[in-house]
């Protein structure tokens, strides 16, 4: 089975849970638009007499929201929801907001700061909310990461940060996609590298209980990834399962069982990601990708695979292979993000050249094309009562009348901005979202439809799942676990009892570790008052037998410290060294220790080119208020170095080598500030920083650096406050490496609150 061990549970989470609260109070079932591509999850609507014109302030508008915008909303009764973002420089910011339809006023709000990500060109919201068909309540994930659960109301309810907590990598485009809710669980994904078995970047699935936040499962099914995938999963029932079908950043389009993150296979389709969503019907999946080929250097292919065909486990690996034998057809076509839809045996695809094509499903042939724009990015078709509804990038919105026998432009308009989300449909009115505002058009009278998916009936258990299946506690911290089974298919089938538990070293572990810390007689596991950064597993027993096993951390609150003359170095293929404590999120394909001119220090490395900028958490998204220092040494000569520094509660502030300057920044293009400083290869700084936040809403940034044997300057010499800055954020360290060319070192941590 390919399921590792899932995330991290908040300090605060983890009292609620050891204390058996509530911390949400389902509304009800809703209906509507529910996710990107609606109650179908294919982009086709079952609305029926859609309006076939419409011109912006004219025929058929209902009305506009200025609010900028790159993805799709989604609309259950009288109200729309929609990721969004404004303003401008420092003080641009995401927004989730909920609309009444009816009007398109906002009748609440919530806010998200962009931090530490690499995100340009304002690339934000490109992503969508998810609302649960059970109880309404909205999930959302940020384009740095943040995820959250929003009552219909706009009540927070949980929120992770998976940058901080799991390693999350964000890339300059920013794409997100959107969260899944299945069941009881909400499904984010994410490109991540975390500590232990999960420390490698790969594109992962992450299960968390919808109410809570608390994680259930994380699926690991591809290879190292190339690419920053946001292909929105597709949940099917198949042979008595709820199958998860996705493309992935590695080129892969692999199959999950939604309900338990067992892998079931993957079938490898190009050498980058394949970023559209796939559809599914009946036996045959369907996706294109914008990639060069596996077997040719040509860019592009559309491939139908038959689902029916067994997998097969390769000689090597533990993740079951589709055949080739499973391969139907393939169709050159160019989709690099824009999905597919299929209806009625009949693919639309818009090409990435603005080409709309229509193929059968069965064959692979083509029906017919219709050039419509001079090109497409994001956003895909919405189909309804036998009318495509195609937003382009150039602004350009298109309604066309498809057959099977042919394409027909029947009106076009122009809107403001680039149309980069995919068209949303509800009570017989359609809503697009562009990079200058959210549009409604469509009749003013509501009408509905509704679809409910049968689960069918649990069997006999087959499983045991524990939850929380990661957690993350500090020294004399408490969680308590919960059992239950569930079936063959991942249904579940009944609480567990009472659990017998046991300390567990993975046999594959690079790092044989146990988390510092004991279980009561009734199941509550304790971290020892002196665990410092500790980190394990555990196994626990059902009275039937069967077994599970969970992860987690000991993080120690401030003060702490680090010189790293405690670790025992060894010889592994290479020079002498040791492994960074394994509680370290993220640190130990990044850095490693080693001697150093009479001591040992924190080295970066430089073998994996993904990691030539790096950053290591190692304390809670809750920590606030603290000082940091740390002694930093770069190679190199006097036309290069690299930079090194703290990730300082949101911030990142380092000496910047080839610059020449202290430096700190949040998201580089929204916040920065620095000053000069010269520092010289081969020479040991002392960088000190102070981070604090008033009670108006202000955070101050202090940070100085000198030779490290000097006394420290009187003065800061960076003091900037940021408005609306962050109050808080988990401790971490900061490497780049331009080009891997020149390493960096790390010494005398010191964390300590103020």
């Amino acid at each position: 089975m390919n399921r590792a061990f899932p995330f991290v549970v908040s300090f605060a989470l983890a009292l609620a849970i050891a204390g058996g609260c509530a911390t949400t109070i389902p509304s009800g079932p809703v209906s509507g638009w529910l996710s990107w591509r609606g109650p179908l999850q294919s982009g086709v609507s079952l609305e029926r007499g859609l309006v076939t014109r419409w011109t912006p302030g004219g025929e058929n508008h209902l009305w506009s929201l200025p609010l900028k915008g790159r993805g799709t909303p989604v609309i259950s009764g009288d109200r729309l929801f929609a990721m969004g973002y404004r303003g401008e420089g420092e003080a641009l910011e995401e927004v989730l907001v909920g609309v009444d339809v009816a009007t398109g006023a906002i009748e609440w709000e919530h806010a998200f700061r962009d931090f530490l990500s690499d995100v340009i060109y304002d690339r934000y919201s490109i992503g969508s909310p998810t609302l649960d068909p059970a109880t309404g309540d909205v999930h959302v994930m940020t384009t740095n990461g943040v995820i959250a659960a929003f009552t219909s109301e706009g009540a927070l309810l949980w929120s992770r940060s998976l940058l901080e907590e799991r390693g999350r990598l964000a890339f300059p485009n920013g794409r997100t996609g959107a969260p899944i809710v299945e069941g009881e669980l909400v499904i984010h994904r994410g490109i991540t590298t975390n500590w232990g078995r999960q420390g490698p970047a790969r594109d992962r699935f992450y299960a968390f209980e919808k109410r809570t936040g608390v994680p259930v499962w994380v699926a690991t099914p591809g290879i190292g990834p190339k690419d920053s995938s946001f292909s929105t999963p597709v949940i099917v029932d198949r042979d008595g399962q709820r199958v998860l079908f996705a493309g992935t950043g590695c080129g892969n389009v692999v199959a999950i069982n939604a309900r338990t993150g067992m892998t079931l296979w993957r079938k490898r389709l190009s050498i980058g990601g394949v970023n559209a969503s796939v559809v599914v019907e009946g036996d045959r999946l369907v996706a294109i990708h914008g990639k060069e080929n596996l077997d040719t250097t040509q860019i592009g292919r559309m491939v139908a695979l038959d689902l029916s065909t067994p997998a097969q486990l390769p000689a090597k690996g533990r993740i079951p292979v589709l055949p080739d034998a499973a391969e139907l057809w393939r169709f050159d076509a160019v989709g690099q993000t824009s999905s597919p839809v299929v209806s009625q045996g009949v693919i639309h695809q818009v090409t990435q050249t603005g080409v709309l094509l229509a193929i059968d499903i069965a064959t692979g042939q083509e029906l017919w094309r219709l050039k419509i724009g001079p090109d497409q990015l994001h956003a895909s078709p919405l189909l309804a009562d036998g009318h495509l509804y195609i937003p382009l990038r150039d602004g350009t919105f298109h309604i066309v009348k498809a057959t099977r026998e042919r394409g027909e432009i029947v009106h076009s308009t122009q809107l403001e901005g680039s149309c980069i989300g995919s068209p949303a449909a509800l009570d017989g009115r359609v809503f697009v979202h562009t990079t200058e505002a959210l549009h409604a058009f469509g009749i003013p009278t509501p009408h509905s439809r509704r679809m409910s998916p049968d689960l069918g009936t649990p069997g006999a258990p087959a499983e045991l799942v524990v939850v929380p299946a990661e957690f993350a506690i500090a020294p004399s911290g408490e969680v308590q676990f919960r059992g239950h089974f569930v079936d063959e298919s991942g249904r579940r089938v009944g609480d567990s009892g009472p659990l017998k538990w046991e300390a567990w070293i993975p046999p594959t572990a690079k790092v044989q570790a146990h988390l510092a810390g004991s279980f009561s007689p009734e199941g509550v596991l304790r971290a020892d008052e002196d665990a410092g950064f500790s980190a394990g597993a555990f196994r626990a027993t059902a009275p039937n037998g069967m077994t599970a096993t969970v992860r987690g951390r000991v993080l120690p609150a401030p003060p702490f410290g680090e010189d790293f003359e405690g670790f025992t170095l060894k010889t592994e293929g290479g020079p002498s060294h040791a492994h960074p404590h394994l509680a370290w999120n993220g640190a130990r394909l990044k850095w490693r220790v080693e001697h150093h001119h009479g001591s040992q220090v924190l080295a970066k490395t430089l073998d994996r080119m993904l990691f030539q900028r790096s950053m290591v958490f190692f304390g809670a998204p809750e920590r606030r208020n603290y000082r940091m220092q740390v002694d930093i040494l770069s190679d190199g000569d006097r036309r290069t170095l690299s930079s090194a520094g703290v990730v300082h509660q949101r911030y990142l502030i380092a000496l910047k080598g080839n610059q020449q300057r202290l430096e700190v920044h949040s998201n580089y293009e929204r916040f920065r500030r620095s000053v000069p400083f010269r520092w010289r290869p081969g020479t040991w700084m002392r960088l000190e920083t102070e981070v604090t936040r008033s009670g108006e809403g202000a955070t101050r940034i202090r940070a100085r650096a000198w030779p490290r044997g000097e006394d420290p300057p009187d003065d800061w010499q960076l003091d900037v406050e940021h408005t609306g800055g962050h109050g808080e954020g988990a401790p971490g360290l900061f490497g780049f490496s331009p080009q891997n060319r020149h390493r960096v070192y790390i010494d005398n941590l010191e964390v300590t609150p103020l």
